[in-house]
Formats: C-alpha cells, sequence, structure tokens
C-alpha cells in the first residue's frame, strides 16, 4: 500500500510530544512492506524532505513574520492541495488542534484513517473561549474508519458517532525501558510538558507542598514548558525552591537514567489522550502516582497507585505510600508494572495496525 500520513508534529521539532513517536514506531515496522510518505509541519533548522528508517516525511507549510502559530496554520492551508495531488491508497490522519477533525476527506475518495492522538477541543474552547468543539462534533462524522488508543476514547467517539468504526490500539513503549534493572533512589520524577492546564503540575506541587518537609522527597521536572515563569512563581510561593529541581526537556538517555533510578513517577495529568509516560514507567518497572480518571486508569498498570480526582491531599497520601514502601514492597510494585507493560510492544501494536489499514484499504468493516 502506498499510505499517506498527516501528523501535525515532527519527532525532530524540540518541542514536539508524544505523537510523532507513534506514528514513527509504526511506520518504521511497516516501511519494509509499503510506501510510506508522512507530511508535518515546517519547524526552526528543519529540512524540507527527510528519510528517517525507510519512512519519507516532507514539511509543508512555513513561519510568517513572527508568528508562532504560523508553521501550523500554513501546514493545516497546505494540506488539501497536497492530497489532492499525491497518489495514495490510503489516507491517515492525525486529528490536530484546535477542533481535532480537519475537512481533508472532502479532498479524497481514498480510504481515511483518523488517528486520534488530540481530542481536547472543548479544553480549548474553554480556554479561549471560542467554538473549537462545533468543529470537533460535526468534523468527525467526516470519518467512518478511527483508530483510537483506549476504549474510553473509543466509547466517545461512538457516543457522538454511532455508526464509526474504531479500533483500539494503544501507545507502545521503547523496547529499551524492559531492560532496565530499576533501582529506587531519593527522589520522584515528572516526565513530559510541564503545563498547569492539561497535565496538573500545580497540583502536583500543591500536593509536594501539603507534605512535611521530613517526609518530603525532592522532584525532578523532565520537560519543555512555556510557563517558566508560573513555575517560578509557585515554586516561590509554596517555599519548594530547594525540593524542585526543573531540567528541561531531557534527551533519550537522560530519560532512560531517569527513570532507572527514580523511586517513582508522579503522572498528575486533568486530560490525556492515553497517558504515554505512565506506561513507559511500568515498563522500566516504577510505579506511577495518578488521579482515578479515564483513560489514565485504563492505561496504569497493577503496581501503580491512584487518587481521588484532582484531590491535592489524596495524591499526596499516595506518593506518601511510595515514598515510606520498603525495598521489598516496591520491587513487587516493579515486577506487576513490568509485566503489565508486556501489553504495549510496538511489534505487536503495528501488527494489528497494519491489518487496520488492509481492511480499510479493501473495503472491509472490522
Amino acid at each position: 500500500m502506498r499510505i499517506l500520513h498527516l501528523d501535525p508534529d515532527d519527532m525532530d521539532n524540540p518541542l514536539s510530544g508524544g505523537g510523532p513517536v507513534r506514528t514513527f514506531e509504526i511506520y518504521r515496522r511497516l516501511a519494509e512492506r509499503h510506501e510510506v510518505t508522512v507530511l508535518t509541519p515546517t519547524f526552526p533548522g528543519c529540512t524540507r524532505e527527510k528519510i528517517r528508517d525507510g519512512i519519507r516525511y516532507i514539511r509543508i507549510g512555513k513561519k510568517i513574520g513572527n508568528h508562532g502559530s504560523s508553521h501550523h496554520i500554513t501546514y493545516f492551508l497546505s494540506l488539501p492541495g497536497e492530497i489532492l495531488r499525491r497518489k495514495f491508497d490510503i489516507l491517515v490522519e492525525d486529528f490536530m488542534p484546535p477542533a481535532s477533525a480537519t475537512m481533508n476527506p472532502l479532498f479524497t475518495n481514498r480510504p481515511v484513517v483518523a488517528s486520534v492522538q488530540w481530542f481536547f477541543a472543548e479544553a480549548l474552547s474553554r480556554q479561549y473561549r471560542l467554538p473549537f468543539f462545533f468543529g470537533e462534533r460535526l468534523g468527525i462524522r467526516l470519518y467512518r474508519r478511527f483508530v483510537v488508543l483506549t476504549e474510553t476514547m473509543k466509547n466517545l467517539i461512538l457516543k457522538r458517532h454511532p455508526r464509526a468504526q474504531c479500533y483500539v490500539i494503544p501507545n507502545g513503549v521503547p523496547e529499551e525501558l524492559f531492560d532496565i534493572r530499576p533501582e529506587f533512589g531519593d527522589y520522584m520524577l515528572y516526565l513530559g510538558r510541564v503545563d498547569f492546564g492539561q497535565k496538573g503540575v500545580d497540583l502536583l506541587l500543591k500536593a509536594l507542598s501539603s507534605i512535611p518537609a521530613r517526609k518530603r522527597l525532592p522532584l525532578i521536572l523532565a520537560g519543555h514548558t512555556f510557563q517558566f515563569e508560573r513555575l517560578s512563581s509557585m515554586l516561590r510561593d509554596l517555599s519548594l525552591e530547594n525540593w524542585v529541581n526543573y531540567i528541561g526537556r531531557a534527551g533519550p538517555d537522560q530519560r532512560m537514567e531517569l527513570m532507572r533510578s527514580c523511586r517513582f513517577v508522579c503522572v498528575p495529568s486533568r486530560e490525556e489522550t492515553f497517558g504515554m509516560v505512565i506506561t513507559e514507567a511500568c515498563a522500566s518497572g516504577k510505579p506511577a502516582v495518578i488521579f482515578d480518571r479515564a483513560p489514565m486508569n485504563e492505561v496504569s498498570g497493577p503496581g501503580c497507585l491512584a487518587a481521588r480526582p484532582y484531590d491535592v491531599d489524596d495524591y499526596a497520601g499516595q506518593i506518601n505510600l511510595l515514598t515510606e514502601a520498603t525495598e521489598t514492597e516496591l520491587m513487587e510494585r516493579s515486577q506487576n508494572c513490568k509485566q503489565w507493560a508486556e501489553h504495549f510492544r510496538w511489534d505487536a501494536l503495528a501488527l494489528r495496525q497494519e491489518d487496520f489499514y488492509r481492511q480499510a484499504y479493501q473495503g472491509k468493516d472490522n
């Protein structure tokens, strides 16, 4: 098959998230059997084309003046023309801000698969007081086939589009994480975008500040942020400057070492499409502390701990349980987490996605 994939993010972009990692991990396993082209936005310092493990990446759009969002706006506006002029057998589209769904299915009679890795138009509507959610609710009806990451997302899509064909294929984890021999150090870890809305970093800091200093572990925040001033201000207000170390975005080797040596991982998200850090922590043999809310509670393993949604005191209590746990208790949780993570091997997930593409290409229902 000739697969054309629309990805609003790129692994080489220093500000990228987990979405393009999935794109790469799936297609590096399919590129031997299929012709794969991925269209992504441009970003500072990028080349127009790149071949990565047999996948052809083409960057489209451009920056206009000092407008920081122009890369994505011009990417979005360029897509109809790209779809009309390119030859492909199946079109796969990652949903993107601000309205998740787009109008791109209108520009082809080839099979289209919606890959739902972003579905937060309602939250964005509340934040900017603009009706993006109308585009999301109406736009998804342009699609028939969906790849979703969780049963929770499948149920939401089917509620809004009862005739949709949804196939649940979760995100995988890097194979090297399974080889980690964990040690349980003297700090807790947060990995990912340092964000005070969706990612709940404010809740984590409030929980940490409520723990008496004599029981408190230091926290490492590893990830880029657009809210550094707010982070600094909150650390001062909560008197946590000496307890929180913000190290910025961690590279692959540094992430591995952080996972290996932390005591546990904090994932205080209010909302996620999946929660990749949770499964990565499990594969590394480290329990994650989450809020007991879908889909985070769907992807977390039996060794993880869950607090009542957005209850800062309960979250602090779960942190304390792991802080005070013995080495034996932590090792038992570690083994349970690793066993759970076996569900998230990329090789098996790529084959499932390939099978779904074949069915779409052949016009079969799942």
